[in-house]
């Protein structure tokens, strides 16, 4: 079992990685949006006709940390998935392109 010590590091890992995720999120928003996310025109990555949103990372994230280091990936792919939801209001990383 887990002594105290440890589960407080893990979930002082866990916190900072989904804030770390959050903070991703908005960084690259602001990137490609501006700083005030005011452009409606900005670069959009497409695949087969579909857009394909910045939050992918997170499910990729999530994923590989079923694997490996979940207790900082696991976070880190949610919090960019709730900061994407939060702005965009889509929790879905494919939506059919215009």
């Amino acid at each position: 079992m887990d002594s105290s010590a440890t589960l407080s590091r893990k979930a002082f890992i866990a916190v900072g990685g989904f804030l770390l995720g959050y903070a991703i999120d908005e960084v690259w928003a602001r990137l490609v949006r501006g700083s005030r996310l005011q452009r409606e025109e900005y670069p959009k990555f497409v695949v087969g006709g579909y857009r394909v949103h910045h939050n992918v990372f997170g499910y990729l994230s999530i994923l590989v940390g079923v694997v490996v280091f979940p207790a900082l990936l696991i976070p880190l792919g949610l919090g960019m998935i709730v900061g994407h939801r939060r702005r965009d209001r889509l929790f879905w990383f494919l939506e059919q392109a215009e």
